[in-house]
């Protein structure tokens, strides 16, 4: 009786596993959008991800610390309720100014968290394209050096 039901909760599972989407399908935007990612400017590296940098403002939450004492893991969240197809993340810190692009899958939600490096104190810039428009938000992250808090 043991190897019957082992039997056929191996076949159950076989077929939930069958079920499950078998590719995943993800964009390299280093190799769709390579100017992108050498972009100084902030406005440049906007313009070259979402081919305009005329934003708005406001349905955007950027979750990001007031003073990092370690510049090389600085903890960022981007959320928000717009049914957006894609996400990006810059900073005006580094050199290059991108620093993350995301697709959002049709009905995903956008709530992304993601670590980054500021070389120095920045603007970190989150922007979401949804129905043909940008919106954003922006926050200064003061970097010590030290790790002092001031």
């Amino acid at each position: 009786m043991n190897r019957r039901n082992f039997l056929s909760l191996g076949l159950g599972a076989f077929a939930v596993a069958s079920l499950a989407p078998s590719t995943l399908s993800a964009v390299d935007f280093r190799k769709t959008l390579p100017k992108a990612w050498t972009a100084v400017k902030l406005e440049d590296g906007i313009k070259d991800v979402f081919g305009t940098s005329a934003t708005t403002q406001g349905k955007v939450k950027l979750k990001a610390p007031d003073i990092a004492e370690n510049g090389a893991v600085i903890p960022v969240t981007v959320s928000s309720k717009l049914a957006g197809s894609k996400v990006a993340i810059f900073q005006d810190a580094n050199p290059e100014t991108t620093v993350a692009v995301f697709s959002v899958p049709e009905g995903g939600i956008i709530d992304y968290s993601i670590r980054i490096k500021l070389a120095k104190t920045g603007t970190v810039t989150a922007v979401v394209e949804s129905g043909g428009k940008l919106y954003s938000a922006s926050k200064e992250v003061k970097v010590t050096i030290g790790g002092c808090g001031g």
